[in-house]
């Protein structure tokens, strides 16, 4: 009796054993089951969630095309005629002309080369119409002129037009420091705004003397770009071969320039050059003029 209930105690621990192997077995397969369904379904996720953010780049894409306005042509206000009379056809002597602005040149007559006038008013109107268009989806327009013969035309346009200038002169680092020139922006803005609000009014005799000074230095360096609060997209400029550290600048930092180009200038240097007389008066006037019928036509200030 004893013998058979011990073989019986064996064929039960065995049987035992082996479902209990069986159950391990089923256990592992099933993570594994587990483990190869959760590594599907995480693949699953991210290939949905490149599917949506790949749909929502070219949602935002669609939209920014759709907000940028397509171009429209400007009508020049001014003609050829014009130009004659403004005295845009003479350049400098022929000594001093520069021998890629030859193309644009009609003759010389006694010493002087004259301008070929049909030309300089197909650049006119090219550059009116970029300056245009580009006002019209919002890009930002500087008007630089500090010779003489500039100053007074190209303050009172930029004034009427609503856009930033610069006279006095031009400060290296304008464009490519422009975290340092935005600092003298808003510290000029404090010490105007502070003398509006009456601030120093309290101010001893010396400090304030002190604070007119600083004043009248910031307002000769960043007076016209007191609204400017990054760096501007493109820069009008009288006179490229007087003003060539702005222009050198400025296209080295991917800033459009459209400029009034001499015979004694290089036209390759700027995006748009208008070949005009640059040292008269009236030829300056009458471009600078145009330049800002062109922006107050686009309507966005």
């Amino acid at each position: 009796m004893s013998e058979k209930k011990v073989k019986i105690k064996t064929v039960n621990r065995s049987g035992k054993s082996l479902v209990k192997k069986a159950l391990v077995v089923g256990a592992k397969k099933a993570k594994i089951i587990d483990k190869a369904n959760i590594k599907d379904a995480n693949e699953k996720i991210k290939l949905e969630k490149a599917a949506a953010l790949k749909e929502a780049t070219e949602s935002k894409e669609e939209v920014k095309k759709e907000s940028v306005k397509a171009d429209k042509k400007y009508d020049l206000t001014i003609d050829v005629k014009d130009l004659l009379k403004a005295g845009c056809h003479l350049g400098h002597k022929v000594s001093k002309t520069n021998p890629k602005v030859k193309e644009y040149l009609y003759m010389a007559r006694e010493g002087i080369q004259i301008f070929d006038l049909t030309k300089t008013i197909t650049n006119l109107e090219k550059a009116c119409n970029f300056v245009y268009n580009a006002k019209r989806n919002g890009k930002q327009i500087v008007l630089l002129g500090t010779k003489r013969q500039a100053r007074e035309v190209v303050r009172r346009v930029a004034i009427d037009a609503g856009v930033p200038y610069i006279t006095d002169r031009w400060v290296g680092g304008t464009v490519s420091n422009w975290s340092e020139i935005k600092k003298n922006v808003k510290k000029l803005n404090d010490i105007l705004t502070g003398f509006e609000t009456g601030k120093y009014e309290q101010t001893s005799k010396k400090d304030l003397s002190e604070l007119n000074k600083e004043k009248v230095r910031l307002e000769r360096m960043v007076g016209g770009l007191l609204k400017l609060d990054k760096v501007f997209d493109i820069i009008f400029v009288v006179d490229s071969g007087f003003e060539k550290t702005a222009v050198k600048e400025s296209s080295e930092k991917g800033v459009k320039v459209v400029a009034l180009v001499d015979s004694d200038s290089n036209p390759e240097k700027v995006d748009f050059p208008i070949t005009t007389n640059d040292d008269n008066v009236k030829s300056i006037s009458i471009m600078v003029e145009e330049i800002g019928r062109a922006i107050k036509a686009a309507g966005v200030k």
